[in-house]
């Protein structure tokens, strides 16, 4: 036995790890506290279907991270750009059932704790002697290190899953977990399935479990877990313990890639590969501990063997099959992972060499991370903690409704990673609209070739809006980065590779094409090699330039022709754009396809202006396209008999009427805050100003901007959307707070009361609220967009907002208007680019009231967003409403507002910086401690509500 010098810290905590002194009720609560840990997994009942859930995890630990950061110095907080945005990495440990993932977890996070850190928490270790797995389904940790660290911004995840080959038993944790259910609930007497001790923030069935063999536990470990950690992972820690026959290790690490490897497409990078070689013998070659030697030695060891095994010689055949050349096992194993590595840890006994061990495992990950995260960055494919979430809800979908069908990150990219809103961004979003309607079709060239129409007199129109003078030659340079950076796009991250065989064409597009070759749309590999394709950006740029160049001279001459006319140029452009352009357009570019031409981001009539009337066809335009094809009124109005991206005969049945703000008139705000039942202070309020404005005139046509929080978002939304009177508007708030505050069975009752609210996470039911909103709302009226009926014509254009706040910890602006931000702002403006995606009024409603501890969440399955009440940060939204008029109304930005009425409670003296701080701490999903969370959230809620002076 080897004796060293050990600082007493470390040797307490690798003892307190490996060799736990816990009794059976001490285990016990440490696993009904990991319960909180969970990140997503799969519940099964008999006779129907199991549910995929999610438990909010990720978005729990972002959150923390975030806020964790607030603590640390001003000048480290801020990435290069200036921003606080976080890049997190996901860090995989999977591996056979008491493999020692968890403890290898463990040790990585309580080695890095340093003393005066606030507590992380960790996974429960396994029992000596036990062979069935410790905690089951995907458990997420956060690293303290790198989530503390001054120099980075990309917190590392450690995703501990459940073990494979651990059969049908239970794992402690789940035997734990359903004794305090029944603990809780009983046997569950009430009809329909079991509740979950453990509350999901979202579920779906998994349609494809369809055999006892797919509803197993077993199955689940094995294909579906795989195929969401492969695809989202920087790495991956592959642990074995003390294995006797190494060529087992690489089978099991590339039947695991294997079972995913076909599942995803237009995946950018690989994940990297650790194998962590667990309780090795400490007294091995001292050389086998260095990372290099250990992972060479081992490669080498193995090289020839892709000839012999039989696992190796079918996997090497599949890569031949596909023109790639397999000679060696490291070649095989590169196949599926961007790199390997190979760290071996000691078993007990030398706390110091343990120690070392770990860090270096630790160093191969944060290399290994750092790698992947830089790699997606040059393809542009990299993720921030905010754009992870929804990508993963959709990999969610994906994955419950089909496991065979292959998760596409293009995709993906379409919703969830914003387009830039300028003129370059916009013709991207036409050209990837006309791609989707002549796929398979034609060609890359032919597309741009279609609308190259539309962009040149897209230029000719701006030109003569913005009155440039002169020839085409001085003001066309202004537009060529725009139409660059559209066609690199374009090029680079949406147009598929070109290969093509009797089997099919590949899908893989540039950006995503490395880590895979070709691939087919069903997610097999179709083939080993490069990206191919005869129009990219290189080989085009300069026709595609010539080409728009041409036609806007064309236009522009046809435009100089009708001026000499005596027509006014931007009337003579707007006629050419609309009476010859237009129509060419929806006849051939889309292919007579209008309604696909509908984006709630930019106005297809001319590619420069955000969308902001929606027309009885669905279609939005911007203001000035609106003048241009309708009849303005007194600067006051416009009718408009027909929708210009719309075939010529299509009229409206009545002429559409759309109310302006004349330019002259200042900007007038009313702001409302949250306040609960007190809302009905708020409606008295607005009687009283009703009241005196006389003549009849409505209290919400008398502004511009109405801007609400909580209750005071759901009276700002009745008053605009559905334009009830001040007096409907309060009867309609009564009736919703008799049917929204419906108690939960038991919540009112002593000492089994607090226990109810927290199981539920909420002290009311959900059901009641939403049909209470979805009766006053109507379940058809989207917030923005949409087809209009007729008795919406020539209704006020009052511009209306209220505020919710992201599962992530962010706050949102859901609006039913749009305006430009080139600058970050600190909260986002939710603004999806098509219809579907949309927020519905009642949605709207039900976010911003989503008050924690009282309400659940809104999930909003469109868009993938987890909203709760917009007062957690912005109570009082009147620096919301002051930002807002300023983008809304950019010629009034440096112009003080002609009125601005703020109605709220009262004002309670309070810390703010503290309840930023402090109501995400400890954000966890048990009963217990998703009470104190909660009990804390709530009382910060409280006080937001009596904070008038809170924005």
């Amino acid at each position: 036995m080897l004796h060293e010098k050990t600082e007493h810290s470390v040797a307490k905590k690798v003892q307190d790890v490996l060799t736990p002194e816990l009794s059976h009720d001490a285990r016990g609560k440490l696993h009904e506290k990991d319960i909180d840990t969970t990140w997503f997994g799969v519940a099964r009942e008999e006779s129907e279907l199991p549910l995929f859930r999610d438990y909010g995890r990720y978005a729990n630990l972002i959150t923390v991270a975030k806020e964790m950061r607030l603590d640390l110095p001003p000048s480290s907080t801020t990435s290069i750009d200036g921003t606080d945005t976080l890049y997190p990495s996901l860090v995989s440990f999977v591996g056979q059932t008491s493999a020692g993932k968890s403890t290898l977890i463990k040790l990585l996070i309580d080695l890095k704790m340093k003393e005066g850190d606030p507590s992380f928490p960790t996974p429960v270790t396994g029992a000596a002697g036990r062979d069935v797995s410790t905690s089951e389904d995907v458990h997420l940790y956060l690293d303290p290190d790198s989530s503390l660290s001054t120099q980075l911004r990309a917190p590392l995840l450690f995703a501990d899953c459940e073990g494979l080959e651990g059969g049908e038993r239970d794992p402690v944790g789940a035997i734990l977990k359903k004794k305090h259910e029944k603990a809780l609930k009983g046997e569950s007497g009430t009809a329909g399935r079991r509740q979950p001790g453990l509350r999901h923030t979202s579920e779906r069935e998994l349609v494809w479990a369809d055999t006892p063999k797919k509803r197993s536990r077993e199955f689940a470990v094995a294909h579906l877990y795989p195929r969401l950690l492969y695809t989202f992972s920087d790495v991956i820690v592959f642990v074995l313990k003390n294995p006797r026959v190494i060529e087992g290790v690489l089978e099991r690490l590339i039947d695991w890639a294997q079972a995913a490897l076909e599942k995803s497409s237009n995946q950018p990078v690989l994940p990297h590969a650790i194998i962590a070689l667990n309780a090795s013998e400490y007294d091995i070659d001292q050389d086998l501990g260095d990372v290099d030697f250990a992972t060479q030695s081992l490669l080498e060891s193995m090289s020839r063997t892709v000839f012999h095994n039989a696992t190796f010689k079918k996997y090497a055949q599949f890569w031949r099959e596909r023109d790639r050349q397999i000679e060696t096992v490291e070649h095989l194993l590169l196949s599926y992972y961007s790199s390997i590595r190979v760290v071996r840890i000691p078993t007990n006994g030398r706390p110091n060499l343990i120690q070392g061990q770990v860090e270096k495992l630790w160093e191969g990950i944060h290399w290994a991370s750092k790698h992947a995260r830089e790699r997606k960055a040059d393809l542009r494919m990299l993720l921030d903690a905010d754009e992870f979430q929804p990508y993963l809800q959709v990999a969610f979908d994906h994955f419950a409704e089909n496991l065979n069908t292959p998760f596409d990150f293009v995709q993906a990219s379409f919703s969830h990673s914003p387009i830039p809103h300028d003129f370059g961004g916009n013709i991207l979003k036409l050209a990837i609209q006309v791609m989707e309607c002549w796929m398979d079709i034609a060609k890359g060239h032919t597309i741009f070739e279609e609308f190259s129409f539309l962009v040149a007199s897209c230029i000719m129109l701006d030109a003569a809006r913005n009155r440039y003078r002169g020839h085409p030659d001085e003001f066309f340079p202004n537009y060529l980065q725009h139409i660059e950076n559209a066609l690199e796009n374009f090029c680079d991250r949406h147009w598929p590779c070109e290969f093509t065989s009797s089997k099919g064409r590949c899908v893989n597009v540039r950006s995503g094409h490395g880590a895979k070759g070709h691939q087919l749309k069903s997610g097999k590999l179709l083939a080993d090699g490069e990206y191919q394709s005869s129009f990219t950006f290189q080989s085009y740029r300069e026709e595609f330039q010539i080409q728009v160049y041409r036609i806007l001279l064309a236009l522009s001459k046809r435009v100089r022709t009708r001026a000499r006319e005596g027509i006014p140029e931007e009337q003579a452009a707007a006629e050419t754009h609309e009476d010859w352009v237009l129509p060419h357009f929806i006849e051939h570019a889309a292919r007579g396809d209008a309604k696909a031409f509908i984006s709630h981001t930019v106005c297809f009539a001319c590619l420069f202006e955000p969308p902001e009337h929606a027309l009885p066809c669905g279609h939005v335009l911007c203001t000035r396209c609106l003048k241009t094809s309708g009849k303005v009124s007194l600067s006051r109005f416009v009718e408009i008999a027909r929708c210009p991206l719309e075939r010529k005969e299509s009229r409206f049945r009545t002429a559409w009427r759309v109310h302006l703000k004349p330019a002259s008139c200042g900007v007038r705000v009313l702001t409302l805050d949250g306040g609960g039942i007190r809302g009905i202070v708020e409606l008295e309020t607005l009687k009283q100003i009703e009241k005196e404005l006389g003549d009849g005139v409505s209290v919400q046509s008398f502004f511009d901007l109405i801007v609400g929080t909580s209750t005071g978002g759901i009276i700002a939304l009745g008053l605009t959307a559905r334009n009830w009177t001040v007096s409907t508007c309060a009867q309609n708030f009564e009736m919703l707070c008799r049917k929204a505050f419906t108690l939960r069975k038991g919540a009112g009752l002593p000492g089994i009361g607090w226990f109810v609210e927290n199981y539920n996470h909420s002290r009311y039911e959900t059901q009641p609220l939403q049909e209470a909103l979805m009766a006053a709302f109507t379940d058809e009226q989207r917030l923005f967009g949409g087809e209009r009926e007729a008795r919406d014509a020539g209704s006020l254009d009052v511009k209306v907002a209220v505020t919710a706040t992201t599962a992530a910890g962010n706050s949102v602006v859901l609006a039913n208007y749009n305006r430009l931000s080139i600058e970050k702002l600190s909260y986002q403006f939710q603004r999806p680019e098509k219809p579907h995606a949309e927020l519905k009024t009642w949605e709207a409603a039900r976010a911003t009231s989503a008050a924690p501890q009282h309400f659940k969440p809104l999930c909003h399955e469109a868009s993938k967003q987890t909203l709760l009440d917009g007062g957690i940060y912005h109570n009082n939204p009147i620096n919301i409403a002051d930002q807002e008029r300023k983008l809304i109304w950019p010629s009034h930005q440096d112009v003080e507002p002609d009125v601005v009425v703020s109605i709220g409670t009262a004002y309670c003296k309070y810390d703010k910086k503290r309840t930023v701080l402090d109501k995400w701490r400890k954000k966890r999903r048990g009963v217990i401690s998703h009470g104190t969370y909660l009990k804390n959230i709530a009382a910060d809620h409280v006080h937001s509500s009596l904070d008038s002076e809170k924005t």
